[in-house]
């Protein structure tokens, strides 16, 4: 009986998973047509390479501005559907908008060359804003929904999610959609948008239906004062945990190297493509439509080994709040699985590492992929750079939120006299200072059951939008080094060498600016180690 009970336990988490990171799936998918298409799309509207980096500001602008604005309002929404629901539809609505419209500017605009790309550009950073306001939203949810035990779990399947969301995108980008659905519109980019906005829409639904969400219960003496909660958000980055504070300091460095990546991966290749097949025939423009596809097969190939490292690497490793598991000695038994299982699960024990070594490790091998661009000259091997770069992306849309989330549930649901006189402990990660949270008591207090937690001062209360709000922040002011530091390498680039579409020399231009991304990468994963052995 103790056996169904348990199969049915994690049946049910497991369902649980799935509703409430599907939608994450979804938005993975819609920010994939972005980032793996929106750069060939501008510069085929005739847009230079020079200014296509300044759109990019598009997504620290409303990274900077909506997800720390989201997070404070949604954490005192007292809204009957729930704190996060309403932003979460809301967002959603307007990705599906910015899609359509995307998709149909040539034919909005009559065929108007400026005013074409005037009108993709703001279609661009409306959806950026709105997706940053569905990411937050998201990923608050997760941290509400979900005991401190459970967090590495969840944000786990939000990465599986993640893997998926860029397969998918990635696979719709390489295959001709346009012989495949001709119903769905005459461009690659309109059936890809059409594509997009359905599974955006089923998924954040299924989200939505399945997610059980308490309405906030605000006290009659407690104003609603969101300007002075605004006001408080970057004042209180003093009172974090100190795990906070240094997780945030290597998203900094980190995504200063991602942020070329992501933007600018399928064009590399794009542009190794071109300039290899540049006497081989045909039109300018079918070549570089070749060129694309085969960009969007190296980042499909780059998303199945993101999606297989979320699936495999989680297993070999512990969160500060669950600790290393115990293998449990046992009678030997006679049957030969079994016994393969007991080998097995040594193995994996003696390999397990804590989050911030796989952290740490996954920013190397990431480092060690971008240099490498300086050196690569054919697309077989630039396609192997992405697809290796795909673990490291696993690794950081998982082990920085499980970290930030553990912290925030550990905080939220200790005693207000544990939050200000927790005893610091050492161990795997940092020793803390007297008023911040050792992350080895997370457990040692019970948290992740299912008792309610005691209550906390409005003042010391860990609200997950707000906190994951100025995360974001650490991660959307490298997107304004990136953007303005790309540009004016390539400015510089199209004066030397001409604005001439000369594709080997694109590629020579991104493969600089991702190795410089690269050396901020090294910086993070230094700083990452130290999270891990630092005492």
């Amino acid at each position: 009986m103790r056996g169904d009970a348990t199969q049915s336990t994690r049946a049910a988490e497991l369902a649980q998973y799935v509703s409430l990171t599907i939608a994450i799936a979804g938005l993975q998918f819609g920010w994939s047509v972005e980032t793996g298409f929106g750069t060939p799309y501008l510069l085929s509207l005739g847009l230079r390479k020079s200014l296509v980096s300044l759109v990019w500001l598009a997504g620290p602008l409303s990274g900077l501005i909506m997800q720390p604005l989201v997070g404070i309002l949604s954490d005192k929404s007292t809204s009957r559907f729930g704190r996060r629901r309403p932003f979460i539809v809301g967002s959603t609505v307007c990705t599906v908008l910015c899609l359509c419209v995307i998709g149909w500017t040539r034919q909005i605009t009559g065929g108007h060359e400026t005013l074409t790309i005037w009108l993709a550009v703001v279609a661009f950073y409306f959806m950026d804003f709105a997706i940053n306001c569905l990411q937050a939203s998201l990923r608050a949810i997760i941290v509400d929904v979900l005991p401190a035990s459970r967090q590495d779990a969840g944000t786990a399947w939000a990465s599986r999610m993640i893997g998926v969301g860029n397969v998918t995108g990635y696979l719709m980008g390489f295959l001709d959609l346009v012989h495949l659905l001709p119903f769905l519109g005459s461009t690659h980019m309109q059936v890809l948008t059409t594509i997009a906005s359905t599974v955006l829409g089923v998924t954040v639904a299924i989200t939505c239906y399945f997610t059980s969400e308490k309405p906030l219960v605000r006290p009659p003496t407690e104003a609603n004062d969101s300007l002075e909660a605004f006001r408080a958000l970057f004042t209180s980055l003093r009172s974090l945990p100190l795990v906070i504070k240094r997780t945030f300091r290597i998203q900094l460095f980190a995504w200063i190297g991602w942020f070329p990546f992501l933007f600018y991966g399928t064009t590399y290749v794009a542009d190794l493509y071109v300039a290899a097949h540049s006497t081989d025939g045909g039109s300018e423009a079918e070549t570089m439509e070749r060129g694309t596809r085969a960009g969007s097969l190296a980042m499909f190939v780059h998303a199945l080994a993101s999606l297989a490292s979320s699936l495999i690497l989680p297993m070999f490793t512990y969160s500060a709040a669950v600790g290393l598991p115990q293998q449990q000695p046992g009678p030997r038994s006679l049957s030969v699985l079994s016994n393969i299982k007991r080998v097995l699960d040594g193995i994996r024990a003696r390999l397990m590492v804590s989050l911030p070594t796989m952290w740490a490790m996954s920013l190397v091998i990431f480092s060690l992929a971008m240099l490498l661009t300086l050196v690569t000259s054919t697309v077989f091997v630039a396609s192997m750079i992405l697809a290796i770069c795909g673990i490291s992306w696993a690794v950081a849309m998982w082990v920085p939120f499980s970290i930030i989330g553990e912290t925030i549930r550990g905080v939220a649901s200790l005693p207000y006299e544990s939050q200000m006189h927790a005893a610091p402990a050492s161990g795997d990660y940092v020793q803390l200072s007297n008023n911040d949270i050792p992350m080895e008591v997370i457990d040692d207090h019970g948290l992740g059951q299912d008792a309610d937690p005691q209550p906390v001062p409005p003042s010391t209360e860990m609200s997950a939008g707000t906190i994951l709000g100025i995360h974001n922040v650490f991660i959307v002011i490298p997107q304004f080094i990136t953007a303005f530091a790309s540009s004016l390498i390539f400015a510089m680039f199209e004066h030397i060498q001409g604005s001439g579409k000369a594709g080997g020399q694109h590629a020579q231009q991104i493969a600089l600016v991702m190795s410089l991304g690269g050396l901020s990468a090294a910086v993070a994963a230094y700083l990452s180690w130290k999270l891990r052995s630092q005492s």
